[in-house]
């Protein structure tokens, strides 16, 4: 349950036209420290909702005025961020199943324990405040300059932190990470934050040129230095003279240029090809790589004085399965990012949200922001469901539909779905809850489906218990 020391003004309001039953719910929780709120009316109850950001509504089926799903539909619009639990007599699966889908976040028919009760209200919260806090830190990093880096992640703090010192320096600093981690926004944060940045930032690809187009690239060349050249050139290290330069995938550099790239880290000075004359340059170097480089070096396939010359200081970026808990906020960001001004997603579903917990991100952040943008282009509803995301996502949580290798399904599309959903709840180990938000229904449906299957003779009383 949430610290109600640092959560010192929760707001909780209570509906029910019944006042024994208002009252009993009202003093549990004013004892746990709660500010409560309580009417039997739900016209008054939108009024205390305009005038206090409640995070809890408790409230029954039919109030005096008001249908209860009426007034959780339009208390919601003032808060929006509000949770709304059903207290009823009515404890049938019909009631629970239409509160459940019009948005309720839970349903207590009574008699209820009272740990049963606070535990509600601990998940609750936690789900508001979770809510909360995304979006404080989402307005922090729309209108925060430097540090770009998005996440709370404890890694990531300290990255933040890293990143903070290495750019007062003027060491050269290599950063390592996988693939999609985000090593050139380290280098540009850097940069940003040094004393060279009202001067270029230049990130090269070393893996992307030739040795002899490299070589031309970074050292320019002289007039009719080689055939067509019809005037000299100025490199990219001139060019970046007083900046950063990012040499990404150093790791990929020809041994030879690694040679001369040792050279100007050494002398402050490059010669043009076809040129004789020694021209200084003040460069910043920032390295990246995803390779090991003392493997590399081991190996004979990267320069070992080369690399104690990158390596004054180090930077690793975390890859995003060790910051899983930085997943919702990268999604939300992603989120506003590409949204549209026509388009209708503003949020992701829980179904969708527990698969991209449980991914692994073979291609990082990176991968994340290509799934969320193309979850979107494809998603025409308010909320991104499980079928909007990429489909081999399916394959790599090892979530398969038993597929026949008949010429002809010899499965009806029932059966198909049963196979499904039995196969799911073996590899989950029963789990209901987490099953049925990967298949995008409430846990009620799940439950009458599974209670349909058994009374046709298929055995799930695994599953029902």
């Amino acid at each position: 349950m949430p610290d109600r020391e640092k959560q010192p003004d929760i707001h909780i309001l209570v509906v029910d036209p019944d006042e024994i039953n208002r009252q009993n719910i009202s003093l549990l929780l004013e004892r746990e420290g709660y500010r409560l709120h309580k009417t039997a009316h739900g016209a008054t109850a939108l009024q205390i909702l305009q005038r206090h950001q409640c995070a809890i509504l408790f409230t029954s089926h039919h109030v005096e005025d008001m249908d209860g799903i009426r007034l959780m539909t339009l208390g919601k619009q003032l808060c929006p961020d509000m949770e709304v639990i059903f207290v009823t007599d009515q404890a049938s699966v019909e009631s629970a199943v239409e509160v459940m889908m019009a948005g309720a976040f839970s349903y207590i028919p009574r008699p209820f324990s009272i740990e049963y009760l606070l535990k509600l209200v601990g998940k609750a919260l936690e789900k508001t405040i979770t809510r909360a806090e995304i979006l404080r830190e989402l307005k922090e990093i729309r209108n925060k300059k430097g540090i770009r880096f998005i996440g709370k992640n404890k890694a990531i703090v300290k990255l933040k932190s890293d990143i903070a010192e290495i750019a007062q320096l003027d060491s050269n600093v290599l950063i390592t990470g996988e693939t999609g981690t985000g090593k050139e926004l380290v280098a540009s944060t850097i940069h940003a934050l040094s004393r060279r940045a009202s001067r270029r930032f230049l990130p090269i690809n070393c893996s992307a040129f030739t040795e002899d187009l490299m070589l031309n690239e970074l050292f320019g060349h002289e007039k009719e230095a080689f055939t067509g050249a019809s005037k000299f050139r100025t490199g990219l290290f001139e060019s970046a003279d007083g900046g950063t330069m990012l040499l990404d995938e150093i790791g990929e550099m020809p041994v030879i240029m690694q040679a001369k790239l040792l050279r100007v880290l050494q002398e402050k000075k490059i010669i043009r090809v076809g040129g004789t004359r020694q021209i200084s340059v003040d460069v910043r170097i920032l390295a990246a790589t995803n390779r090991d480089l003392q493997k590399e070096v081991k190996r004979g396939n990267f320069r070992q004085d080369l690399y104690y010359r990158i390596n004054v200081v180090s930077v690793e970026i975390p890859p995003l399965r060790r910051r899983r808990d930085d997943i919702p906020l990268l999604i939300h960001h992603f989120l506003a990012k590409y949204h549209l001004p026509k388009q209708q997603v503003k949020t992701i579903s829980p179904a969708a949200l527990d698969i991209l917990m449980s991914y692994n991100y073979p291609g990082n952040v990176r991968e994340l922001e290509n799934i969320i943008e193309r979850s979107m282009a494809m998603c025409r509803e308010q909320q991104i469901q499980p079928y909007h995301l990429p489909p081999d996502l399916d394959r790599h949580q090892a979530l398969h539909v038993p597929v026949s290798h008949d010429p002809l399904p010899s499965l009806t599309l029932e059966e198909h779905e049963r196979e499904y959903i039995l196969s799911l709840l073996a590899r989950l180990n029963g789990n209901k809850s987490r099953a049925a938000r990967i298949l995008g229904i409430d846990r009620v449906s799940l439950w009458r489906k599974l209670k349909r299957y058994q009374e046709r003779g298929i055995d799930v009383s695994s599953y029902v218990k």
